[in-house]
C-alpha cells in the first residue's frame, strides 16, 4: 500500500458562482453535496467579526464519482476581511486544465453537444475559462446514466519542470512518461495523473488563480510525513504558514476541516498548493456518499 490513495479533489474559484454550479451540475452531471458559507469559515479559523456577510456562500462540494470531487469556491474570501473578491484572468497562470474521464469518449462528446456544450479539440470551458480535458478511461462504475466517472487528473505548466518533477517524486508520484516539454506522473491507486508542462512564458502562482489548488487523499498522516520527510520534503499546518515545518514523526497531525477531514498542506518548489487529506469515517463527504449512492 502506498501513502497517497487518490487524486481526491481540484478546487476552483469561481466568480459566476450560480453560473458554475448549473454548468457542472445540470450540463455536466455532477450532483451538489454541502454548501458551507462565510460564518462557518470565519468560526473555521477563529477569525473576523460576524455580520451580514455570514450566510454568504463559501464554497460548496460537487461530487464527480465516489471520493472524487470538485471544490467550488465562491471566488475569493480569504481573512481577514472575508469579502468576496472576483477572480482576474491572470494570463500567466500555471492552470492548464483537469481532466474528467469517461467510458466512451464519442459518446459522452455527442451528449454535451446536445446540452449545448461546446467541446473543441478534446476540451470543454466552464462559464470562468477553466479548461476541462475528456479523457477515456476506465473509472467508477454506476446504475444511472453518467457522463462522466472519474476526476481523471490535472495538468499545470511550471518554470522549471525538473524541479517541480523531482519534488512530486518525491512525494511519491510515478513518472509515466517524459518528453522534453513535458513530464506526466501518476498518482494514487488509480491511475489519475498530474501533468507538468514546460512554460514558453514565465507562469506565477496567485492566491487569486482561477485553480485554488488540488488535494490529494492518504492513508495517515504520520505515514506520508515520514515518507515524504525520507525525502527531503515536508508538509506545512496552512498555506499562509509554509515556512512552518510538519514534524516527520509520530508527533504529526493535521487540522480538522469544517467538513470533518484531517488536513495538512504541501508547497511545491514554484506556490502550487496541494491540500493532503483524511477521511477518518464521519466525515461530510462520506455522509453525502453514504445517503446518495453513486
Amino acid at each position: 500500500m502506498g501513502v497517497i490513495r487518490n487524486l481526491f479533489h481540484v478546487s476552483l474559484q469561481e466568480n459566476d458562482y450560480k453560473g458554475a454550479l448549473e454548468f457542472y451540475c445540470n450540463k455536466l452531471g455532477f450532483e451538489q453535496m454541502f454548501e458551507l458559507n462565510v460564518g462557518q469559515f470565519k468560526d473555521m479559523l477563529e477569525l473576523g467579526e460576524h455580520n451580514e456577510d455570514d450566510g454568504m456562500p463559501w464554497l460548496t462540494y460537487l461530487r464527480i464519482a465516489p471520493e472524487e470531487y470538485l471544490e467550488m469556491f465562491n471566488g475569493a474570501i480569504n481573512p481577514p476581511d472575508f469579502k468576496r473578491e472576483l477572480i482576474p484572468a491572470h494570463k500567466d497562470s500555471p492552470f492548464q486544465s483537469f481532466g474528467l474521464g469517461c467510458d466512451n469518449l464519442e459518446k459522452t462528446v455527442r451528449e454535451l453537444e446536445k446540452r449545448g456544450v461546446l467541446v473543441k479539440d478534446g476540451y470543454i470551458t466552464d462559464p470562468d475559462g477553466a479548461k476541462i480535458r475528456l479523457v477515456e478511461r476506465k473509472g467508477h462504475t454506476s446504475e444511472k446514466d453518467r457522463l462522466f466517472n472519474s476526476l481523471a487528473g490535472i495538468s499545470v505548466y511550471v518554470n522549471d519542470l525538473e524541479a517541480t518533477e523531482k519534488h512530486l517524486k518525491a512525494m511519491c508520484f510515478e513518472v509515466q512518461s517524459r518528453t522534453e516539454d513535458s513530464v506526466m506522473l501518476t498518482v494514487g491507486e488509480s491511475g489519475q495523473y498530474v501533468e507538468l508542462l514546460s512554460a514558453s512564458e514565465p507562469v506565477t502562482v496567485r492566491d487569486d488563480d482561477l485553480l485554488g489548488h488540488f488535494a490529494l487523499q492518504i492513508y495517515k498522516v504520520t505515514d506520508t510525513v515520514k515518507e515524504w520527510g525520507k525525502n527531503g520534503v515536508y508538509c506545512c499546518p496552512q498555506p499562509f504558514m509554509r515556512e512552518v515545518q510538519v514534524p516527520a514523526d509520530d508527533t504529526a497531525k493535521g487540522n480538522m476541516g469544517l467538513d470533518k477531514c484531517e488536513i495538512i498542506w504541501m508547497i511545491c518548489p514554484e506556490g502550487n498548493k496541494v491540500e493532503v487529506m483524511v477521511q477518518p469515517g464521519d466525515t461530510s463527504q462520506q455522509e453525502w456518499e453514504r445517503k446518495n449512492p453513486y
